[in-house]
């Protein structure tokens, strides 16, 4: 077996272990070679050593944890093989520049440090498998409209133009806006759908706008509430048609989920994905829903 084969099962060892307190010796035999070898092989491929792998992923299950549950930091800490904490608090702040009580009242929204997967293919079929920032974004309250919509007719006629066009209409009615410059934009698929032809499948598209609050709802308008979870999150710049940077030769949903998912080792959860659009900028973020 290649190095790489190896070196994957240590991280595997590692990521069903992560909340116990694993000794080096454990992983490199996980990997069947020796310490020294090991030691010597893993931070090449991987980037970083071995103790500071370990970290980082203990640290940013922590951080996770800390921004989608309510469980006491104590908790957390000895989950994570933390033996009191102020040795918690104390590693933690240095990694995201506060406490985990700090962080937590400031509803943070981690990066977060994925486990990585050596097996992985940098291409398929030619083409660069980007890696997506993985990031626990809070929850967000929309305001806007919702369509349903054929996407038979929708090819046919622009629809999804149509609902934007009529938003910006409607959008002068909206308070409590927290950013004027980014929209959002939703697809909401019946799963029944999923297996139809693409002409004959229908769907809920929302696109609306990012509020504090709303106390009163404009008549012909929906609230919307995307819940704190777990994204990947893609950048695509509509000018140059570019998606993190590299070129795209095909649209970008058939990137995402015929290219990059199945060779990311993430699942999509069953929280619906959606689009930060930036006009202004020509750029729109796709944040895609893992678990």
């Amino acid at each position: 077996m290649s190095y790489y084969s190896n070196i994957q099962k240590a991280i595997d060892f590692i990521e069903i272990n992560l909340q116990e307190d694993i000794k080096l010796e454990e992983i490199a035999k996980a990997s069947g070679y020796s310490i020294p070898h090991f030691y010597r092989v893993f931070a090449p491929l991987v980037g970083c050593s071995v103790k500071e792998y370990v970290r980082k992923r203990k640290l940013s299950n922590a951080a996770y944890d800390l921004a989608t549950s309510k469980r006491s930091i104590t908790d957390i800490a000895f989950d994570y093989g933390y033996g009191s904490h102020e040795a918690f608090t104390r590693t933690f702040k240095l990694t995201y520049g506060k406490s985990p009580s700090s962080f937590r009242k400031v509803n943070g929204e981690p990066w977060l440090y994925e486990k990585v997967n050596l097996l992985s293919n940098n291409k398929k079929d030619g083409v660069v498998i980007l890696k997506p920032e993985i990031i626990c974004k809070d929850e967000r309250l929309l305001l806007g409209i919702a369509r349903k919509v054929n996407q038979g007719e929708n090819l046919k006629f622009n629809l999804l133009s149509n609902i934007k066009n009529k938003f910006m209409e409607m959008s002068e009615e909206i308070k409590n806006r927290v950013n004027i410059e980014l929209h959002y934009a939703a697809y909401d698929y019946d799963v029944q759908d999923i297996s139809k032809d693409e002409n004959e499948i229908n769907y809920i598209y929302f696109y609306g706008i990012e509020v504090s609050e709303c106390s009163n709802i404009p008549l012909g308008m929906v609230m919307r509430v995307i819940p704190k979870a777990k994204y990947a999150v893609f950048h695509y710049d509509t000018m140059n048609n570019t998606l993190n940077g590299e070129s795209l030769s095909q649209p970008v949903y058939d990137y995402i989920d015929g290219i990059w998912l199945p060779s990311s080792g993430f699942e999509l959860s069953e929280t619906s994905d959606y689009e930060v659009i930036n006009q202004a900028e020509s750029l729109i973020d796709y944040y895609i829903s893992i678990k």
